[in-house]
């Protein structure tokens, strides 16, 4: 059975903008945690992210299973929506509000991958 993939974006740089003024999402994109750069807990997580910078910012697009997300941040699914981004008509991996990439969500692709602005 194949699993139900969720693509969400983030950004620290405005809260409410670029990120969910709310828990957990203000301690994941914090400058004390960053738990979207940290490999380790992205494995253990079992998702995918790709991480670019945006002027000053940081910007993750991370691709997780619908079971991490209902677990982990459900109210990403009903009361912050703006953050989902979905896939092209033919299913292929979104893009970010920046163009950054979503990468698909495979066992060879957990862990986190950084890509310079001048890569995309």
């Amino acid at each position: 059975m194949q699993k139900e993939i969720v693509y969400f974006e983030l950004n620290n740089w405005m809260p409410n903008d670029c990120y969910p003024n709310a828990e957990p999402f203000k301690t994941w994109t914090s400058y004390d945690h960053f738990n979207f750069d940290n490999e380790d807990w992205i494995k253990e997580n079992k998702l995918v992210v790709v991480r670019t910078i945006v002027d000053m910012s940081a910007n993750w697009c991370i691709t997780a299973t619908k079971e991490w997300v209902i677990k982990n941040c459900p109210e990403l699914l009903t009361k912050y929506t703006k953050f989902l981004r979905y896939p092209d008509e033919d299913g292929e991996p979104p893009y970010g509000r920046f163009d950054s990439p979503f990468y698909e969500y495979t066992d060879e692709n957990i862990g986190f991958y950084f890509i310079d602005d001048e890569d995309y």
